[in-house]
């Protein structure tokens, strides 16, 4: 799986938990709705650390409870 991919499913994954659309999630987070669209249906090569981080932030969770997730296992992750 890409890393891009990998990224998308935890943060659906996130929201499924936490009961939020992805619009939900924009407005806890204040993270752009558009910039969370693009991750969620991964259009983007590469997504920045200040949106993952203000993800974590607004779900209160820390980096690593986001990156500690079998999407992310090295073995499974194609680039």
């Amino acid at each position: 799986m890409r890393l891009k991919d990998s990224i998308a499913k935890r943060v659906q994954e996130l929201c499924d938990k936490n009961e939020l659309t992805v619009h939900g999630l924009s407005l806890k987070t204040g993270v752009a709705n558009s910039t969370l669209c693009d991750i969620v249906k991964a259009n983007n090569e590469s997504v920045q650390i200040k949106f993952i981080y203000g993800i974590c932030a607004g779900l209160n969770i820390s980096l690593e409870e986001f990156f500690s997730s079998p999407y992310f296992d090295k073995n499974e992750l194609t680039d």
